[in-house]
């Protein structure tokens, strides 16, 4: 994922989301934390959506190939 490939936008878009999801996953109700406040999980879903869409948005900053 964080490869030479991408430019340093693609990375920091794929780092940060990375994050957004795994903190969205944290605080859901299905797997989540114990005693989680009701603010935290209900910004769970929009957490983890938030981050995938950053992920997948990642994947069009790629630098170009020089063929040689």
């Amino acid at each position: 994922m964080f490869t030479k490939r991408k430019t340093t936008t693609g990375k920091w878009l794929a780092f940060i989301g990375l994050w957004l999801f795994a903190f969205g996953f944290a605080f859901s109700d299905s797997i989540g934390l114990e005693d989680t406040p009701d603010v935290l999980e209900a910004a769970s879903i929009p957490l983890i959506a938030v981050g995938v869409v950053m992920m997948l948005a990642s994947n069009f900053f790629n630098r170009k190939r020089l063929d040689h």
